[in-house]
């Protein structure tokens, strides 16, 4: 199969990117191509330096997917679009709030994130909330490499900025109905245009999503890991004056992704997407979170304030033994509430210098947030899971408060014509506290209880460099450190530390990004290497379930490469490869395992995408197109003993056709029903349990605009 796979992907050289109709220009935004902020014909603008530049003048590691992009390739979650960027592998349970991103290796099972994610400027602290849906968006940048400077402490591998697209002047509805194979339904509906004035402006988009199960359940017959969500975004734009603006956000989801369907990964191979389970849990999931955001734009210093505010709760029930046998339900609850405040001064949007002359451009601000949260883990212990007369609920629970506050800046100074060196750097002061506490409710009732109390500073430096040979041709280099503050596991084993330590990196990339005069090439190129000092790492117990340990010393070190090419009108392709090499320099876990000489977990020894797309535009205001689009994960390992390893590629097909507001499109998704497990846990002796990956779906969605 594996190569009929290969025949595919060379022939169709699928691609993530969206095309322009014959006869136009690139498209908008694109993975490399954007010509809608006023800069030359082909221009991609991000803001990874909090200020609008061109993607090309960045001198880091970066991935833009934009609306057109997401809209042509299908792509629906956070998880969709992580495919097209090299050396980032985001794993996912049936639970969607368990998705997990690891970039460069770098990456965090439980607790906060190691690659965070910020919507329209406000960090999403906990995993949590990491995968969501691609709904109104502008474009979704990827940032590889620490970002802690300018975005903070849990940035030490990158970060994932989804950006909301902002409303037009123009009234304008779209609306679309998906369906699929497993009953697959999914409904949508946006608006973007004036609210009673003309200087009030709206976005609105909602999604419902639908589908059955894609696991079945020997023991009751039923399809396990069903999916009912809906998730809304509003974004109201105001002008309260010519030189000032104001933009009130609002997101909200509520999902049930059905029950875990974990399973031994050898019975998953033999028979995939099948359980034998005699009770089926519950995945819950819910999110609240509005923003303000204000800007007032001065002769020579910009001011941003950001104000945000997020509730999110979640409840998991299920079969803790993965057997037919009633042995072990367990229950986890988990709910936090933050609130985040930034405010930032900039050097003025509008205070350029003469071409030729000396260029500086800064930025400043103070940032910081309150979060309170709770998580409770609960083992209901039936006959035969322990000796008689041991049987009951184990509960271990903790509150959590946590405060931080931070000081940041960098200045870029461009001279010479033809240099640039940025220098910045952050101070972060946060202060945790927990109460964990321990309870068995059985013939005999134990309590136990414990508190922790830990304050982290951290400075966290960058520089960067950056040599333009020519004006097509970037060069750059850069040295930036990293860092997650320490924290307190709410459920571990007896022989590990309820308190785990900071997670400390260093990253070195050296770069090269490269456009031909026409704008129709571009490639960009980097070498990374990072050394860390205790890695936050999550590992497994049979018992307390997942937890925090430290290891002791690490390091990657890899390539990335993309290149883009519009090879004709209308035909464009796309190839970006990333291969990664980490290491355990030293680590051995709290039972005595010694990892030391093994790979990092979930760090793809390589992943790559290849691809086109092909439209033709028919008569005055009619179009059809297609795409293909194959990636490939290399072997990687799904925990530090290296027990065991997966691989698997994966080829998505979608063709359609538009005629004046109507479109429809056709899409098969896993084209070759790749069976592959992409994530598991290790439960002692050898065993694992897991989850298969989404199998084949052929389905169609039909679009209108008004």
């Amino acid at each position: 199969m594996r190569n009929s796979v290969l025949v595919a992907a060379a022939l169709a050289a699928s691609s993530p990117l969206a095309l322009a109709q014959e006869g136009e220009s690139p498209p908008s935004g694109g993975l490399f191509f954007s010509d809608d902020q006023g800069r030359d014909e082909g221009d991609t603008i991000v803001i990874a330096r909090k200020r609008e530049e061109v993607l090309e003048d960045v001198p880091q590691s970066i991935t833009v997917v934009d609306a057109d992009t997401i809209e042509a390739a299908g792509l629906r979650t956070v998880r969709d679009a992580s495919v097209l960027v090299p050396n980032l592998n985001v794993t996912e349970f049936s639970s969607r709030r368990l998705s997990f991103p690891y970039l460069r290796g770098i990456g965090s099972g439980l607790g906060e994130p190691a690659v965070v994610t910020y919507v329209d400027g406000v960090p999403q602290l906990t995993t949590g909330s990491s995968n969501l849906p691609l709904v109104d968006l502008d474009r979704i940048e990827f940032l590889r490499g620490p970002q802690g400077t300018l975005y903070g402490r849990n940035a030490v591998g990158g970060l994932i900025h989804l950006i909301s697209r902002e409303p037009q002047a123009t009234p304008r509805w779209d609306a679309s109905a998906s369906f699929g194979e497993f009953d697959f339904q999914e409904y949508s509906l946006s608006y973007s245009g004036p609210v009673g004035s003309d200087d009030i402006l709206l976005n609105f988009s909602a999604r419902q999503t639908l589908r059955e199960g894609f696991t079945d359940n020997d023991f009751t017959g039923n399809d396990v890991d069903d999916r009912d969500s809906f998730y809304g975004r509003a974004q109201l734009y105001l002008t309260p004056t010519d030189d000032s603006s104001l933009r009130i956000g609002l997101y909200g989801e509520t999902a049930d992704d059905g029950g875990f369907v974990l399973n031994d990964i050898e019975a998953l191979k033999d028979d995939p997407h099948t359980i034998n389970q005699d009770f089926e849990g519950v995945a819950e999931r819910d999110v609240f979170s509005p923003s303000v955001v204000y800007e007032l734009y001065g002769d020579g210093v910009d001011f941003t304030s950001i104000t945000s505010f997020t509730d999110w709760d979640v409840k998991e029930t299920s079969d803790f033994d993965f057997s037919p046998f009633d042995l072990v339900v367990r229950t986890t609850e988990e709910d936090q509430e933050y609130f985040y405040q930034e405010l930032r001064f900039s050097s003025s949007k509008d205070d350029g210098a003469p071409a030729g002359t000396t260029q500086v451009n800064w930025v400043a601000g103070l940032s910081g947030f309150v979060s309170d949260s709770s998580r409770s883990s609960a083992n209901d212990l039936r006959v035969g899971s322990v000796p008689p007369g041991f049987e009951g609920i184990a509960t271990d629970s903790g509150d959590f408060d946590d405060e931080a506050i931070a000081a940041f800046g960098e200045v870029t100074v461009e001279f010479a014509e033809n240099w640039e060196v940025s220098i910045g750097g952050r101070f972060d002061h946060e202060s945790k506290e927990a109460d964990l506490d321990q309870l068995f409710e059985g013939a005999v009732t134990t309590t136990s209880t414990e508190e922790g109390d830990e304050d982290y500073d951290e400075f966290v430096p960058r520089l960067s460099v950056a040599y333009d040979a020519n004006e097509n041709t970037r060069f750059y280099g850069l040295a930036a450190k990293g860092f997650k503050a320490g924290g307190f596991n709410a459920f571990d084993p007896a022989d590990a530390d309820v308190e785990y330590g900071t997670e400390e990196s260093w990253t070195y990339e050296a770069g090269v990004k490269v456009s031909s005069p026409d704008g129709r090439l571009r490639m960009s190129a980097s070498l990374f290497y990072i050394d860390w000092e205790d890695m936050q790492i999550s590992l497994f117990d049979p018992a307390a379930g997942g937890f925090i340990d430290n290891a002791g010393e690490s390091n990657s070190k890899g390539i990335e490469v993309e290149v883009a090419a519009k090879v004709t009108e209308g035909f464009d392709v796309l190839a970006g490869i990333g291969v990664t090499e980490s290491e355990f320099d030293d680590f051995e876990d709290s039972s005595g395992n010694d990892f030391a000489g093994n790979e990092l977990p979930f760090a793809a020894a390589y992943t790559w995408n290849l691809g086109a797309q092909y439209s033709h535009t028919v008569g005055e205001d009619s179009r059809w197109f297609v795409r293909a689009d194959f990636v490939n994960y290399g072997d990687f390992h799904y925990d530090p003993s290296n027990a065991e390893e997966e691989s698997y590629d994966l080829v998505n097909v979608r063709a359609g056709m538009t005629k004046g507001d109507w479109g429809l499109d056709l899409f098969l998704r896993n084209a070759f029903d790749e069976e592959y497990i992409p994530i598991a846990v290790p439960l002692g002796g050898g065993l694992y349990v897991g989850e298969n990956g989404a199998p084949r779906m052929f389905g169609a969605t039909l679009r209108l605009s008004f």
